[in-house]
């Protein structure tokens, strides 16, 4: 599905940065554009889906054989649908025009980033971004071992013995929207500091 792509390339086109180099950068709001792109690209393609639904009911006239709650039903999703995604929309503007996001973006060229796919229970080795969640538990930006999940990851900070675990974006673990696979990403300087190995 080519359209699967498009908040990326869009995103892309506006910044002047691709997802991945947003999420390699240390500022919140570049690192949190890829999570936003996955929620606008995700409630796009439902609402999309809930307008052909009610486009092919009424083409098959099932409004008239059916009760009126044949067409406020399917009006109502895409009511709360197109709610939503007017709260993504906001969010992923909202970081796209980001003046320390922009301020970083100009003085600092977009670095090189390789994707490497994984799978759950895999574990490796990542970079974590600069999220507001890393920065708050001072995360962000550690090279640390991580056990990918379905939805999340595990690690197990310096010095404690409990493991903690962190959403996939929190964890630096990123769904490719035309493949259906996870994957992580390395830079020039994991390669040079050893983090890419």
């Amino acid at each position: 599905m080519l359209h699967l792509d498009m908040i990326g390339r869009w995103v892309a086109q506006a910044t002047g940065r691709t997802l991945d180099q947003h999420a390699a950068d240390p500022i919140p709001a570049a690192a949190h554009l890829p999570e936003a792109a996955a929620t606008l690209r995700h409630l796009r393609t439902e609402l999309l889906l809930a307008v052909d639904r009610l486009r092919t009911l009424l083409i098959n006239e099932d409004d008239l054989t059916g009760s009126v709650s044949t067409v406020t039903g399917p009006l109502e999703t895409i009511q709360e649908l197109a709610r939503e995604y007017r709260y993504a929309r906001n969010w992923i503007d909202t970081l796209i025009g980001d003046e320390a996001r922009a301020a970083y973006a100009q003085t600092h060229p977009g670095q090189t980033v390789r994707r490497r796919y994984v799978n759950p229970g895999d574990t490796v080795l990542v970079v974590l971004p600069h999220t507001d969640s890393c920065r708050r538990q001072n995360l962000a930006g550690h090279t640390t071992r991580i056990r990918v999940g379905t939805s999340d990851a595990t690690l197990r900070p310096p010095g404690s013995v409990n493991p903690l675990r962190l959403s996939h974006a929190d964890a630096g673990i990123y769904r490719d929207p035309t493949e259906d696979r996870l994957y992580i990403l390395h830079t020039g300087a994991d390669e040079t500091t050893g983090a890419g190995h």
